[in-house]
Parts: C-alpha cells; sequence; structure tokens
C-alpha cells in the first residue's frame, strides 16, 4: 500500500526537478486535469501510475510504499517466491522475465539442485505442460506477489514488440531461503551424507542464471523437453517426479559424482 504522504512525495519531487504537473502527467499517460485532481486529494494514484513515477524520478519503488509487515509465518509458497524474487533480480537477460522463461529458470535451478541433494530449494511440485514444465498454481503465486507489492511488470519496447519483466520492489530484501536451504542439507541424515563439495544453492541457482542468460525463450523450451524428468512424463498435466535426475544424459548432468550413474543418451 502507498504511504499516506505519496501526494507529497510526487510534490516534492516535481519541485526538485523542476517538473511541472503538465509534463509528469504526459509521463504517467493521464491528462493534467487528472493529474491535477491526484494532487488535490480528489483521486487516488494507481498502481502503473506510481511505477512510472518510480521510473522517472529514478526512485525504487518502495520509496513510494508502507513497510511491509512481517511475512506470513504460514506462507506454503514461501521458500518458491523468494527463489523468484532472487532470479528476477538477477538475470540479466535481455529476454523477457515472465512466466515463459521465469519457469524454466525454477526448473533447472530446483531440479539440478535435487541431483545435489535429493532435495529441491523452493520444495514446489512441478507439473509437464506442453510447452514447458512449470511449478503448480504458479499463476496464483505471481498474483499473490504482485498483490502483496513484492513484484511488479515492467513492459519496455523492444523494436516491434513489448517485452514484460518482473521487477522486485524491495530493495533490501533478505533471501533467507538459501542459508536455510543449505543448513538442511548439509546436515547428514539417514541414507544421506552430504557431499564435501556440495556447492551452496546460492552457487547453483547463479550458474543457472548465468549459463542461460544468452539463451531464448524458446530455445530453453527446447531444452527442457530433453531432460530426462521431462522427457519421461507420459500425460500433460502430470507431476514431474525429480528422483529422474538421477537418469539424466551427459549434457544435463550437473554433479560430476552422478556421470558414472549416466543411463539416457
Amino acid at each position: 500500500m502507498f504511504k499516506n504522504n505519496i501526494v507529497d512525495l510526487v510534490k516534492k519531487l516535481r519541485a526538485e526537478t523542476s517538473v511541472s504537473q503538465e509534463n509528469l502527467a504526459n509521463y504517467i499517460w493521464v491528462s493534467r486535469l487528472t493529474y491535477i485532481s491526484v494532487e488535490n486529494w480528489k483521486r487516488e494514484f494507481k498502481k502503473e501510475e506510481v511505477e512510472k513515477i518510480s521510473d522517472f524520478f529514478e526512485k525504487p519503488m518502495n520509496y513510494f510504499l508502507e513497510e511491509k509487515k512481517e511475512k506470513k509465518k504460514e506462507d506454503k509458497n514461501r521458500k518458491l517466491k523468494d527463489l523468484i524474487l532472487y532470479i528476477a533480480k538477477n538475470f540479466k537477460s535481455k529476454e523477457s522475465l515472465w512466466k515463459t522463461m521465469l519457469n524454466k529458470l525454477l526448473y533447472f535451478s530446483d531440479f539440478n539442485y535435487y541431483e545435489w541433494t535429493w532435495n529441491s530449494i523452493s520444495w514446489a511440485t512441478y507439473k509437464k505442460l506442453l510447452y514447458w514444465p512449470v511449478p503448480d498454481n504458479i499463476t496464483e503465486i505471481l498474483d499473490e506477489m504482485l498483490e502483496d507489492w513484492e513484484i511488479a511488470i515492467k513492459k519496455e519496447k523492444n523494436h516491434d514488440f513489448y517485452t514484460q519483466k518482473i521487477v522486485v520492489l524491495d530493495e533490501n530484501i533478505d533471501f533467507g531461503v538459501f542459508e536455510e536451504t543449505d543448513k538442511i542439507n548439509s546436515q547428514k541424515k539417514e541414507n544421506y551424507t552430504p557431499y564435501e563439495d556440495l556447492p551452496s544453492s546460492r552457487k547453483i541457482v547463479d550458474d543457472v542464471l548465468t549459463r542461460y542468460e544468452n539463451w531464448t525463450a524458446r530455445s530453453l523450451s527446447d531444452l527442457s523437453h530433453e531432460d530426462t524428468p521431462y522427457k519421461v512424463v507420459k500425460n500433460y498435466g502430470d507431476v514431474i517426479n525429480p528422483t529422474h535426475v538421477f537418469y539424466r544424459s551427459k549434457s544435463f548432468i550437473v554433479n560430476h559424482h552422478n556421470l558414472e550413474n549416466e543411463i539416457y543418451e
């Protein structure tokens, strides 16, 4: 939710930069009269208008937002949300980062980590869809993040078409998902001893982001179709079994200890 004094904040920014009401109104795609009604407290700013104002004055969105309350402890999707935020904040590609690209980056991050630890980072359940593997209920989860002001969608014109990118609104976010995940998987358990050279979950995600930063969404989609866990699922909509990472072909294996277990060519 916006700060109670958001109108005063915008007025102050206009005064400091000598920006007229008309110029700012044009930038956020409203009439001057509409903009004046906002400054006179007769109308509220809309979310997309504040996003444009944030971009215009080069201020982070949280400059205009109330401080967030403590995250809900019972949010069963918190780990997946944190992973989405980390990917959105650190993916450097020129490609759109919306559902098409995001789903595949999440998939490779979680399944590559599973290959090392028998656990995923986000604990999400993935399903096989026609064009890509996808975390269950991803649409609802992204909608929740939009409603909670954790992310926004920024449209950018790229030649003759627009790209959509996830923008992280909290600049000081704490990615506790990695520390918690690594702590759990660094401990010996029954029938499980962690590798001495076990990479951190953050490093595995960073490797995924670096490896695919120059790939298109289409090429990454084609690649995911050839990965064994996706490939062996018979029906669209069925759950992808993560244990099938241990039967990956050589080009997909990330844990060098598993090379000797290769089955599929």
